[in-house]
């Protein structure tokens, strides 16, 4: 009985290895979603070059959608800063500065034109892609913003708002120059610089637009 225990527990990959083949997978997965599209990226394909089972993709992802669904929510976490505490400041003009700076980043990456691109490509016909992207954008990116936009509500420094209408708007804009430069098949509109300076923009004049009003 002991000698079947040691076997057992001998035979079980450690909880090391079966993190790195799960994020082995998931970075197959992101190589496939971006080089074929959502329609050509299938399970037969990722499961082989990731060498791993489809039964094993069913069982922890549920299928292709929810697979591809974590490979979205990993981009975005990649893009996302390490630490948004640091991004939590009193300025609003300068708190959504810095928060602008780092979605213009997170737009501004080979990946995020490339998913863009087959949204748009394939967004109709595969409406689960699309509302994966949009579930992933709401809850990677507009709610950490709009959670900042609260505290800020909540000590006074910004008057009272629908803080996550104000979240979509201001990533909404930040979004435009990618899309449209997706769109027309071009390389980035901007330059570094030219983003950085737009993004203070952008963040002054929504932070405007949020100064309480004086009594």
């Amino acid at each position: 009985m002991h000698g079947h225990d040691r076997r057992s527990r001998a035979g079980r990959p450690k909880s090391a290895e079966v993190e790195n083949r799960a994020q082995a997978l998931l970075e197959v997965a992101e190589q496939a979603l971006i080089e074929l599209g959502y329609e050509r990226a299938t399970l037969q394909i990722i499961a082989r070059q990731a060498k791993v089972s489809k039964k094993t993709i069913y069982a922890k992802y549920g299928g292709k959608p929810g697979l591809l669904r974590a490979v979205l929510d990993q981009i975005a976490d990649r893009n996302m800063a390490a630490d948004l505490s640091l991004l939590d400041r009193n300025d609003p003009a300068e708190g959504l500065y810095e928060w602008a700076r780092m979605i213009t980043r997170s737009t501004r990456t080979p990946a995020a034109h490339a998913i863009t691109a087959i949204s748009m490509r394939e967004g109709l016909r595969f409406p689960e892609f699309r509302k994966a992207m949009e579930e992933t954008r709401r809850l990677r990116q507009q709610a950490p913003l709009r959670s900042y936009l609260e505290r800020l509500q909540a000590r006074g420094l910004i008057r009272p708002v629908d803080c996550n209408e104000i979240a979509s708007i201001f990533l909404w804009v930040l979004s435009q120059d990618m899309v449209m430069a997706v769109s027309a098949g071009t390389a980035q509109p901007l330059s570094d610089e030219e983003a950085d300076e737009k993004a203070r923009r952008i963040a002054r004049l929504i932070a405007q637009g949020l100064t309480p009003v004086a009594g």
